[in-house]
């Protein structure tokens, strides 16, 4: 029987809404699945801020102090300022801010913090209890894997999966690597090997970067790959290396396409390394009703990649979030994950239930399927036969 442990935090939901990418995305996600109730399913994880010295197992000093910076003038420019100024000074009393008269605003170029990772605010403590939220989480499933002995325990995590931040540097709206920091306590945990799967629609360059030369740590990202798509020059399949994967699809993939990448690439893979701990980034800009407008992807084909790799493993799972940018669609792609991970099936989300963000879906007729999210999307896919097993061939050759 699977224990299910999902984070919460109020304060990181109100952050997390304050990200200039994903403008109130949290409040989406975490309402839909308080609205259905599946937060009275599981084990609640409440995430607490961290030691500062925690984000420098991985990432570069200096990097951290600028991100620590306060920018008061940038918190004022909240909406909701004040309420937030109570709650971080409350929850972050004892931590401080980083003094230091040598950083100012000329730097942030330098750390990424410019373009799509512009600062915004707040942005510090943002990053701190994001970081803390897969850390945290990774704790609690290693010492509950201990504690309930023969169950097996998945942890989600839908503040993660921030996968493009680089050691010193922010990029793809990433500002912290939670899942390399999160990897790192695992390891410290687990003499064990880790296996890292991405299967969001764009390269998990971050991740891939940090643990390419690690023998503990295999990384797996399935994604779209073009010229020019952003991590431009990055996700090639003839980059790969035995411990670094690259899955690089052509635009249109599929439900079945996805599947037939996770049952004849993926799990010869797994096989491969014997990991005794998976973590598995979930973003779902693949979806059909996305507006990258890339793959073809549907709520119920992430749910079921998920379920069937979950059913090949009995060793413990963390899901994390990503990318995605239709928010309803989002919202109800992580709460049908959450769902059937307890053993919901469709049939248990019709209506969306009464909550504060109800109004928003008006357009779907306030119905959690529509026909736009139960069938695949209208665009042609590339990604034929022959150009899966060619993937195949060269990844299962390394």
């Amino acid at each position: 029987m699977n224990h299910i442990i999902l984070t919460h935090s109020d304060l990181l939901t109100t952050l997390a809404d304050e990200l200039p990418c994903n403008k109130q995305r949290q409040s989406f996600v975490q309402g839909l699945l308080h609205a259905y109730k599946l937060d009275q399913q599981v084990e609640i994880l409440p995430i607490i801020p961290i030691e500062w010295a925690l984000l420098e197992q991985y990432h570069d000093t200096d990097f951290i102090k600028e991100l620590q910076r306060p920018r008061d003038d940038l918190d004022k420019q909240s909406e909701d300022y004040k309420e937030i100024m109570e709650s971080v000074s409350e929850e972050f009393e004892g931590l401080g801010d980083k003094e230091d008269e040598l950083l100012d605003d000329s730097n942030d170029e330098k750390y990424g913090l410019a373009f799509d990772c512009c600062p915004f605010p707040f942005m510090r403590y943002y990053v701190n209890l994001t970081a803390a939220s897969t850390i945290q989480l990774a704790r609690k499933i290693a010492h509950s894997s201990i504690e309930i002995g023969s169950g097996r325990v998945i942890g989600i995590n839908w503040y993660g999966g921030r996968h493009h931040c680089h050691r010193s540097k922010c990029s793809g709206f990433c500002y912290i690597n939670d899942i390399v920091l999160g990897i790192t306590t695992i390891r410290k945990m687990f003499s064990g090997n880790v296996f890292y799967l991405d299967l969001d629609l764009h390269n998990g360059d971050g991740v891939a970067e940090a643990f390419k030369y690690s023998k503990k740590v295999a990384t797996c990202s399935v994604h779209r790959c073009d010229v020019g798509f952003f991590p431009a020059g990055s996700g090639k399949l003839e980059d790969s290396v035995s411990g670094m994967y690259n899955v690089p699809t052509k635009r249109g993939l599929t439900d079945e396409g996805m599947l037939w990448i996770l049952q004849n690439v993926v799990f010869h893979l797994i096989d491969k390394h014997q990991p005794e701990y998976l973590v598995v980034q979930l973003g779902c800009d693949g979806l059909n009703t996305d507006p990258s407008n890339e793959w073809n992807m549907t709520i119920q084909g992430y749910s079921e990649t998920i379920r069937l790799l979950i059913e090949r493993v009995n060793i413990p799972v963390m899901v994390l979030g990503g990318g995605g940018y239709n928010y309803t669609e989002v919202a109800k792609c992580w709460t049908y994950v959450t769902g059937a991970l307890l053993g919901y099936s469709a049939d248990n989300f019709d209506e969306i239930p009464e909550h504060k963000l109800l109004d928003h879906y008006e357009v779907d007729g306030y119905r959690f399927w529509t026909d736009s999210n139960l069938q695949s999307g209208k665009m042609k896919n590339e990604n034929d036969l022959e150009y899966l097993q060619c993937l195949q061939k060269h990844l299962l050759s390394l």
